[in-house]
């Protein structure tokens, strides 16, 4: 029986959990023992109830940097936890390496845990990165911007990308380990495995196979959470997975009260109250997320906030959506769906729309869900109810007589 550590460190919502449940569960099931530690335990109890397995809360970054712009690349995100404050990272890279002692895995999985790949460096264990491939960003120098559609100073990504490595190297000197040539060297592993489809990377153009990193597929938890609990009401069925503090919250549920539509609502922490609000015959209101197996069966069209396993689960079902990014990251995965012509998306930096016009749209022009479906008949052949184990199997390579070719980094 071996031992697979997964981490999360960064980034929010359920994709993260989603997909380290997802093979965490397929990991027991052939007798291994997966442990989680993780960032957010807001959601353990809904999405890792069934699954056997140890729980623990990940080191985090809880110091507050001030003064410092919106993060324009990967560089500024590592200053923003820690690598700007060497002291207070070398204490994290202590309680990683402190975990570690306590765990002993035989393997890691890193989804976003940047203070944990800098801890592990030099350690005599298979890591292996997994994730959408916003947390993988390609290995140049500098590292790329997060707004690939948009100039950024050069000047600025060269001096964010010297501090956070200057940090970094500073924290391997006191443990003995050799310093990074350059920053885009802390994303080094045995291996990089991306949630995703190449058409959805959040870096378009970068070399995958010059990096190590192989695109698997998005892992939507198909069969997690509850199913869907339509409205008895003539229409075409939506999906809405919305933040009630959302700006365009409101005014999203308004216009789908006004459309001939069953629509099944998640939108995490709503009140009673707000609940009330929005009551309408064709709006249902569910706490809990909803199973994707189902919603994928059901649905015409999809409305979310661009998160990356949500948005390729629907569109590479064939479903067009409506994409409602709030930051940067949810921005790059809803620019390459608008490139696919399979979704219309909402810039959240320019006033609001006419929400009800956009939606009619996605269900009435047939070029959104054509330019869907040809997505889905590129991965036709690809179950994604056997993604999970198809991925197993290769993490399992990874261990001590597993048969993988390993070029162990760092």
């Amino acid at each position: 029986m071996a031992r697979v550590l997964f981490i999360w460190e960064a980034g929010a919502d359920y994709g993260h959990l989603m997909r380290l449940a997802t093979l965490g569960r397929e990991l027991a099931r052939r007798g291994h023992a997966p442990v989680f530690a993780l960032r957010d335990l807001t959601h353990v109890q809904a999405l890792l109830g069934d699954l056997p397995g140890t729980v623990l809360q990940a080191p985090l970054w809880r110091g507050v940097v001030s003064g410092l712009p919106p993060p324009a690349g990967p560089a500024e995100t590592l200053l923003r936890i820690g690598f700007l404050h060497p002291q207070a990272l070398a204490g994290m890279v202590r309680a990683w390496r402190s975990l570690l002692d306590l765990v002993q895995p035989d393997l890691l999985v890193l989804d976003f845990a940047p203070t944990a790949m800098l801890a592990t460096r030099g350690l005599p264990l298979p890591r292996l990165l997994l994730g959408d491939t916003f947390a993988l960003p390609p290995r140049r120098t500098p590292l790329p911007p997060y707004r690939w559609w948009r100039p950024e100073s050069a000047l600025r990504m060269a001096e964010s990308e010297r501090h956070a490595l200057e940090g970094a190297n500073t924290v391997l000197a006191q443990y003995g380990q050799p310093p990074l040539a350059r920053l885009a060297d802390l994303y080094e592993a045995d291996e990089a495995i991306a949630t995703a489809w190449e058409a959805f990377d959040q870096y378009p153009g970068r070399d995958a196979a010059t990096e190590r990193l192989h695109y698997w597929g998005a892992l939507p938890g198909l069969d997690t959470g509850v199913a869907p609990d339509w409205p008895k009401v003539d229409g075409r069925r939506v999906f809405a997975y919305l933040k009630p503090h959302a700006r365009d919250f409101d005014a999203v549920l308004s216009a789908l009260k006004d459309l001939p539509v069953s629509v099944a609502v998640h939108a995490p922490g709503l009140s009673v109250a707000a609940q009330r609000r929005h009551l309408a015959a064709n709006l249902r209101f569910h706490a809990q997320p909803l199973r994707m197996a189902d919603v994928l069966r059901d649905v015409t069209l999809g409305i979310c906030h661009a998160g990356a396993n949500t948005t390729q689960a629907l569109v590479a079902a064939g479903i067009p959506a409506l994409l409602l990014p709030e930051h940067v990251e949810q921005m790059m995965t809803a620019r390459r769906a608008a490139e696919l012509g399979a979704a219309l998306v909402v810039d959240h930096e320019k006033p609001p729309p006419h929400f009800k016009r956009l939606i009619q749209r996605l269900l009435d022009e047939p070029a959104f869900t054509d330019a869907a479906r040809a997505v889905q008949a590129r991965h036709a052949g690809d179950d994604p109810t056997l993604r999970a184990a198809r991925i197993v199997d290769r993490l399992l390579q990874w261990l001590p007589g597993g048969g993988a070719l390993a070029t162990t980094a760092g």
